[in-house]
């Protein structure tokens, strides 16, 4: 579309004040298509904060409009679920994001209200949460205006791979065939993080491969905001295998629970967590099952990614173990955009790096969940050569608004 100025809007969850992974990179994208001349609305469903206009992020660029979506149906089973089932809870919010948030009044309202006031060119609606492109189906077909639906993850909850599946709802299944089949027809564009998540959408729906000339793949964006740690934190990083983000119960298997023993009792490398963790490798480490040699550091400013990367003594990046994965871990392009010292463990057995890290790069290693590749793989990194001293931020920053600027052009074409 050239240097034509554009009106976007962007529907989705967290934003201003989120910390996790689907926050950060709204605030990316926003960024980024707001510094390449673009006109840029954000409207934020997010439940956290009510009815209060948020301070404009990106001064004369951003509009953020913050609301709270009704929880009546979540707050009434809390109240009634006196054996505090994880489970009850659970359907509870996938019941009100598939039934009452889609047919909100006050959201729809909110939507409508600012398509028309701000008249955009396009409008951009971010799952998850996956009721948000859903919302986006309450809009007529309005003339001039393209709408376009990005998803992180697959959804609907049936098309994912055991354990992911379970949260699905049984009796919304052929409902939610339903519902993703019409994103199909009624948006202009659908966009995923990787071809494997595009795969198990056609794979669980075949019908879906009529509208395949819409479907396109949009990596996750890199921060260009970088800060400086602490110097205990990066005196830390430098000598530690460092993982950042959330390592989730699915990602700490019982293979890389083994390949962290070894790397700690026989070769000396520790191991620095920054970010959640799962209660599996909280007990290990109660249990006294990695001495001293495992620090957490709990949850950093975002901005910290890319430097870290650049100067830990090996990346380390885990899917959960699964034969084709249509994930893609959210701190991936930090790592890879910043650091040729990174080791990916995957079960899918594909390469993360292609369309994400620089084409000149050298490759960190991509292993399975086997014990012994992990640690060979860990040795390899940490042995291949000094760990850089401190990076020059702004030739980070400037790397990565260049790749941003070139991927978020897919959310325009």
């Amino acid at each position: 579309m050239g240097a034509t100025t554009l009106r976007i809007l962007i529907v989705c969850g967290p934003f201003l004040y989120g910390i996790d992974a689907r926050a950060v990179q709204n605030r990316r994208l926003a960024r980024t298509l707001a510094s390449t001349g673009n006109v840029v609305s954000v409207l934020s469903l997010d439940k956290d904060v009510a009815g209060q206009l948020g301070s404009p992020q990106f001064s004369d660029e951003m509009e953020v409009v913050r609301l709270l979506p009704s929880t009546t149906i979540q707050t009434v089973v809390r109240k009634i679920n006196l054996i505090q089932s994880a489970a009850l809870n659970r359907a509870a919010m996938e019941f009100t994001h598939n039934f009452i948030y889609p047919n909100s009044d006050l959201l729809i309202g909110a939507l409508r209200r600012r398509v028309a006031e701000f008249r955009p060119d396009i409008a951009i609606f971010i799952a998850q949460p996956y009721f948000i492109p859903l919302l986006g189906l309450q809009l007529e077909h309005l003339r001039g205006m393209r709408k376009i639906a990005f998803f992180s993850d697959p959804w609907p909850y049936q098309t994912l791979p055991s354990p992911y599946s379970k949260y699905a709802l049984p009796f919304a299944g052929r409902y939610n065939r339903c519902q993703i089949s019409r994103i199909y027809s009624h948006f202009d564009r659908v966009l995923y993080t990787n071809s494997s998540a595009v795969e198990c959408m056609f794979a669980t729906y075949p019908e879906l491969e009529r509208n395949s000339n819409k479907l396109a793949v949009a990596t996750h964006l890199a921060d260009d905001i970088i800060e400086t740690p602490s110097k205990e934190i990066a005196e830390l990083v430098r000598s530690s295998v460092v993982h950042v983000g959330d390592l989730s119960k699915e990602r700490f298997t019982p293979q890389l629970k083994t390949a962290m023993a070894e790397c700690i009792n026989t070769h000396g490398i520790p191991f620095t967590f920054i970010g959640t963790v799962g209660k599996n490798l909280k007990h290990s480490l109660e249990h006294g099952e990695f001495g001293s040699s495992v620090s957490f550091l709990g949850s950093l400013p975002d901005t910290f990614s890319r430097y870290i990367a650049n100067i830990a003594s090996v990346n380390l990046i885990v899917e959960a173990n699964l034969r084709n994965s249509p994930f893609l871990p959210s701190k991936v392009t930090d790592v890879l955009t910043s650091s040729d010292r990174w080791v990916f463990v995957s079960g899918t057995r594909r390469r993360p790096d292609i369309g994400i890290a620089p084409e000149c790069a050298v490759s960190g290693i991509c292993v399975p969940h086997e014990s012994s590749a992990i640690v060979n793989a860990i040795l390899a990194v940490a042995r291949s050569g000094p760990v850089n001293g401190d990076p020059c931020i702004e030739s980070l920053r400037a790397s990565a608004i260049e790749r941003n600027r070139t991927l978020a052009a897919k959310f325009l074409e």
